[in-house]
């Protein structure tokens, strides 16, 4: 073939283009497809096995939390120049077959029930059967006045 300019009023057509998908749609597809191959081919499966996996870590806290006992809750230094630092003392029982440790939030309430400190504590590797004392201290961002009392709000 010769390099010969095409027939006056001719223009060639534009090579084809290749049709792509979108980025969205390709990240959709892959985790699409690796839902299906880790659930092992089914969604009905694969919602059992997640409810399933919620479900036990739900009634693992619960029974945590039964672990757990507030011992003592107490001001020091209400009455100096420096803000308030309450003291506790959790006591853990761990009455499960496992070694367990144990993140526990504790918070602070003045005396109209308005939260003014909250920590979180970690009781480590309790041994089945055995029971672990955690002291712990809370420095409040306030003055309180009157009493204040302490809460363990949530283990897991």
């Amino acid at each position: 073939m010769s390099n010969q300019s095409p027939a006056p009023g001719y223009v060639p057509a534009p090579p084809p283009q290749k049709k792509r998908m979108s980025t969205g749609l390709k990240i959709f597809l892959i985790i699409a497809g690796l839902s299906v191959i880790l659930c092992g081919g089914g969604f009905v499966a694969c919602s059992a096995l997640v409810g399933k996996a919620a479900s036990d870590v739900s009634k693992d806290q619960e029974a945590k939390a039964g672990h757990v006992v507030l011992k003592t809750c107490e001001i020091d230094s209400a009455d100096s120049d420096l803000l308030p630092n309450v003291k506790f003392d959790l006591e853990v029982n761990n009455s499960s077959e496992n070694q367990n440790t144990y993140f526990i939030d504790v918070f602070v309430y003045d005396a109209k029930g308005t939260r003014v400190g909250n920590t979180s504590s970690i009781v480590s590797d309790v041994r089945p059967g055995q029971k672990a004392v955690e002291q712990g201290s809370i420095l409040l961002s306030q003055k309180v006045t009157g009493k204040i009392t302490c809460k363990v709000d949530k283990v897991s």
